[in-house]
């Protein structure tokens, strides 16, 4: 009978190494799916509204080909030069993904007196809770435009 306890427990252990083992496997290239740099950038202000707006146009390219006609979200979250969130936004029921692209993100910032933000993109999978891509960090001035390379 002890015999049998020691099998047992020996299979269930490789059994249990074997399935971590597949699942990091599996995780392990996640937010390296998608490429993504800077095409252009902006931070405006809006005439005559008090308000700002925040434009971030990305260009991308996909290293994993299954995900080629997939749907897929981006989100941009917007900060104040001390690091505070002003603002989150992403696209309200995703995008369908190409092999390469580009993919514009535009928010505002209502009655605003911010005169510098960084915006930081990711793409993500529909439910925007996991990074497809790299994080795209981009500082801007108001009345900045950025041009990638």
């Amino acid at each position: 009978m002890k015999g049998y306890y020691k099998i047992a427990i020996s299979l269930l252990m490789i059994s249990g190494l074997v399935l971590v083992g597949s699942q990091g496997l599996l995780y392990a290239n996640h937010g390296q799916e998608i490429v993504i740099s800077v095409n252009n950038a902006h931070f405006t202000s809006l005439s005559g509204s008090g308000s700002h707006q925040v434009k971030v146009v990305a260009n991308y390219s996909v290293s994993n080909s299954s995900m080629v006609g997939q749907k897929i979200n981006a989100v941009m979250k917007v900060y104040s030069p001390n690091g505070t969130l002003l603002k989150t936004s992403s696209f309200p029921s995703g995008f369908t993904v190409n092999k390469t692209g580009t993919q514009q993100l535009l928010t505002n910032l209502l009655n605003s007196t911010v005169q510098n933000i960084t915006a930081v993109t990711t793409f993500t999978n529909l439910g925007k809770t996991l990074a497809m891509s790299n994080s795209l960090k981009v500082s801007l001035n108001l009345g900045q435009l950025t041009k990638g390379p």
